[in-house]
């Protein structure tokens, strides 16, 4: 373990520590100020995409109804992008010294892109540095007009790359406001909103990637 590691480690530690005593309080003004020290909210590692358990019929389902910016090009709630997304990944795969198998770009691309996907690898990260037996992070609803998942796609020296950005809206709860069916339903009021980002960075020829979370805190 680096000695960041370490750092962000024991900086969680302490901020998770705070959040549950002030929780118990209701003081939301000094939960507010805790995590706003936390500098390592701007930038949390996250594992790897791991391969989802819904079908890929189902995910391409929820991106048919989601914004999304594609290469800066927009498609808001368009059946027709997972067919320009496929037509895409076709086109690149062709290009001279790409060795990407053009079905198995366009399925991962599928699995990152879907906001369920970031959704539940945020709210656990989330859990594992926040949550306590007073607070859990729960998701909240999207606004009509959600900020658009953004793609950019391309190939560069034979290696296919994409960079991702999905944004995610979530609460933090004290467990104690929580009644029982709103944790299904992911309804209810959080006692603070949390905007989230899932930042991800991969080589599609190469394998390599790096992923992040960065959480934006209220000023109020």
């Amino acid at each position: 373990m680096t000695t960041a590691s370490v750092k962000m480690d024991q900086s969680f530690t302490k901020m998770r520590s705070s959040l549950s005593k002030y929780a118990k309080t209701n003081d939301r003004r000094m939960v507010l100020r805790s995590m706003r020290e936390v500098k390592f909210l701007a930038c949390i590692p996250l594992e790897p995409v791991q391969p989802d358990e819904a079908s890929l019929h189902s995910l391409e389902a929820e991106l048919s109804q989601d914004s999304i910016l594609l290469n800066s090009i927009a498609f808001h709630s368009s059946k027709e992008f997972p067919t320009v997304l496929h037509e895409l990944c076709l086109k690149l795969c062709e290009m001279d010294g790409v060795t990407v198998n053009p079905r198995y770009l366009y399925e991962q691309l599928v699995i990152r892109m879907a906001r369920s996907t970031a959704a539940a690898d945020s709210h656990f990260k989330l859990n594992a540095i926040m949550g306590s037996p007073d607070i859990i992070i729960m998701p909240v609803a999207m606004k009509k007009t959600p900020t658009p998942i953004e793609l950019n796609l391309f190939v560069h020296k034979g290696n296919v790359h994409a960079q991702l950005s999905t944004a995610i809206n979530c609460g933090l709860f004290r467990k104690v406001d929580v009644k029982p069916l709103e944790s299904a339903k992911n309804n209810g009021r959080p006692w603070i909103s949390l905007s989230t980002v899932v930042d991800e960075r991969v080589n599609f020829s190469n394998g390599e990637s790096v992923r992040h979370l960065r959480v934006k805190v209220p000023e109020h």
